[in-house]
């Protein structure tokens, strides 16, 4: 992927674990402590659809690109216009690393 226009916000997040009050824990997603929000430059990938224990499911897979920033990684996510997509893989391009390419996929559990 190229650098294109960036022009879409997105917002970074990641889980952490927070007490459920009755001795657990639960996973809670929430905004990266710095500059959560970020301009990206979006491309759709790949959609597909499966039916599993008579439940139709389908996923949608994403190329974010954003400038570089090394405290994100495969366990976080991003939210684009509202939703939440998974982040599968990440890749550094340009001279010094200067993007990154996440690949993300909504419409399943990460």
């Amino acid at each position: 992927m190229t650098a294109g226009k960036m022009d879409q916000q997105i917002t970074l997040q990641r889980a952490t674990a927070t007490p459920d009050g009755g001795g657990g824990v639960t996973e809670v997603w929430g905004d990266m402590p710095d500059n959560a929000t970020v301009w990206a430059s979006v491309k759709a990938k790949a959609g597909r659809e499966n039916t599993d224990d008579g439940r139709t499911n389908a996923t949608f897979v994403v190329l974010f690109e954003i400038y570089n920033r090394s405290d994100i990684d495969e366990r976080d996510r991003i939210m684009w216009g509202g939703v939440p997509y998974n982040i599968r893989g990440i890749r550094r391009e340009g001279g010094r690393a200067l993007r990154l390419v996440i690949e993300a996929e909504r419409g399943v559990a990460s």
